[in-house]
């Protein structure tokens, strides 16, 4: 029975303040580490050197900037949630680690322009140093004490504009403490760059190797499928590996989420919703992670890397011979698709054309599939962010079983 609810009462009650800080201030703090960037693939070189310098150009001309979001940890720590590149930004150019680019195809303001184009922050005219340190940065800070999925849903509402997080992106900056998120987050690696490399960095300090050195060939498809790709931005891949994980393990997930006691544990409730699902499954990594006791899930060095050879294995099959057309457009269906054809353990190489081709059609169409293939079950569910029900995450999981399982037996 579910408690009742105070009438005028808001979900929260401490309140939202805002304050300024000069830019001095607030390098000086991420520089001591007491203001921290949490590690999203999203912001990791996410501007070019042209986004870079018309940002610094602006506070330089002190022109109005967006406000920043903060969130105080309690230990000291205060955590970025909104306005992560802008302050990567200002503290790159504080360190000298790039330069205004003098580009032509830059309209910068004219004729100010002619005094910072081409240079570095010390090369800047003093002046110009000074405003730039000066510049008043406005700071919001979150109230304080937020149950954790109320934090989660304002981090994502934040981000509804311009490039905005995922849930995916927030959710594995979270529980970026786990050893198991980590793996999850490595799984959605596509591209050799600059913030591969210190992701796969970040993870060895964590004792987690990069799980696609071991697939090799499957990794050059993986990354041939989603190089390139605006789904590609954020953490869309790793989210990927995530839907095939709650798909074979969906069982068990299933199993915490529909038991409050059993979640006691965790400073997240569950009121139905597949997002809330997806939280829940890193949140029980991480806690097993941290804490040790029963794995509730597949953890890091307990049956997570495995689940991963099983995913790469049938992405190499399926990128290289079965479905080479298929759009990363499909990348849940794809994920559930192969989460099934794992739990029925359907041998790789032994699947006719005529079940590869019902399993495209599948893919790009699962209504239609399922309208032939699940019409005496009445089809294929299209959950609507729900987790429970008919019509819910779980039941669309396991009609997607069942429909593989009846396309192998009919074509082999």
């Amino acid at each position: 029975m579910s408690e009742p609810i105070n009438q005028g009462v808001p979900i929260v009650t401490s309140k939202t303040r805002a304050e300024s800080t000069n830019i001095e201030t607030i390098v000086s703090r991420l520089r001591s580490k007491r203001i921290v960037i949490p590690d999203y693939q999203r912001d990791a070189e996410q501007w070019d050197s042209r986004k870079e310098s018309l940002f610094i150009e602006s506070v330089l001309n002190n022109l109005t900037i967006p406000a920043f979001f903060f969130a105080e940890r309690g230990d000291g720590i205060t955590e970025v949630v909104d306005g992560q590149q802008r302050l990567s930004t200002i503290l790159k150019y504080s360190d000298n680690k790039f330069c205004i680019s003098n580009d032509e195809g830059i309209v910068y303001l004219s004729p100010q322009s002619t005094q910072y184009v081409g240079k570095q922050y010390t090369k800047l005219p003093a002046n110009l140093q000074n405003v730039f340190n000066d510049y008043p940065l406005t700071i919001i800070y979150l109230p304080q004490n937020l149950e954790l999925g109320t934090k989660l849903e304002i981090f994502r509402r934040i981000n509804e504009g311009g490039t905005p997080l995922t849930a995916h992106d927030i959710r594995l900056s979270y529980y970026s403490e786990s050893k198991s998120v980590y793996v999850v987050r490595l799984a959605g690696i596509y591209a050799n760059n600059s913030s591969a490399e210190r992701m796969i960095e970040s993870a060895s300090t964590k004792g987690v190797d990069n799980p696609w050195y071991e697939h090799p060939d499957a990794c050059r498809s993986w990354q041939t499928w989603w190089e390139g790709k605006a789904l590609a931005k954020g953490q869309t891949p790793s989210e990927m590996f995530l839907w095939y994980l709650i798909l074979v393990h969906r069982e068990k997930l299933d199993s915490l989420l529909l038991n409050a006691s059993s979640m006691k544990h965790l400073p997240i409730s569950f009121r139905g919703t597949t997002e809330e699902a997806l939280d829940i499954y890193c949140a029980q990594l991480q806690y097993t992670d941290l804490n040790g006791g029963t794995d509730v899930l597949p953890t890091s060095g307990k049956g997570l890397e495995k689940d991963f050879d099983y995913f790469a294995k049938w992405i190499g099959l399926i990128l290289n011979y079965g479905l080479s057309g298929v759009s990363v457009d499909k990348y849940k269906q794809t994920a559930l698709m192969i989460g099934a054809s794992v739990e029925l353990n359907i041998p790789l190489d032994e699947l006719s054309h005529d079940a590869w081709d019902a399993i495209q059609q599948f893919l790009k169409a699962p209504r239609q599939a399922g309208e032939r293939w699940l019409k005496d079950l009445g089809g294929y569910p299209e959950q609507k962010g729900r987790w429970t029900g008919k019509k819910g995450k779980k039941s669309q999981c396991d009609m997607a079983v069942t429909l593989l399982k009846r396309i192998v037996e009919s074509y082999g």
